[in-house]
């Protein structure tokens, strides 16, 4: 069974909330979330990997997903 768009960006949204919520850093998973990026960039530095180009290309994932999304529900207009 495939899965479509929309259950497919669904999938990633819960899964980003359960990797936020096993590495509850802050009082809520807003904050848990910008701790996580801040410590993304340290662990860049220290592997030399440029975290705004890695930001940059999940940026556009991200549109592109979104953009696959809006056409599937199109589709669905009769």
């Amino acid at each position: 069974m495939q899965t479509t768009k929309p259950e497919a960006n669904a999938i990633r949204a819960a899964r980003a909330e359960r990797i936020l919520a096993r590495h509850r850093m802050g009082d809520d998973l807003a904050t848990s979330l910008v701790d996580l990026l801040a410590d993304a960039m340290h662990w860049c530095d220290f592997a030399g990997e440029d975290f705004h180009i890695a930001l940059a290309q999940a940026c556009r994932h991200y549109i592109h997903e979104l953009n696959d999304q809006q056409q599937d529900e199109r589709r669905m207009i009769p």
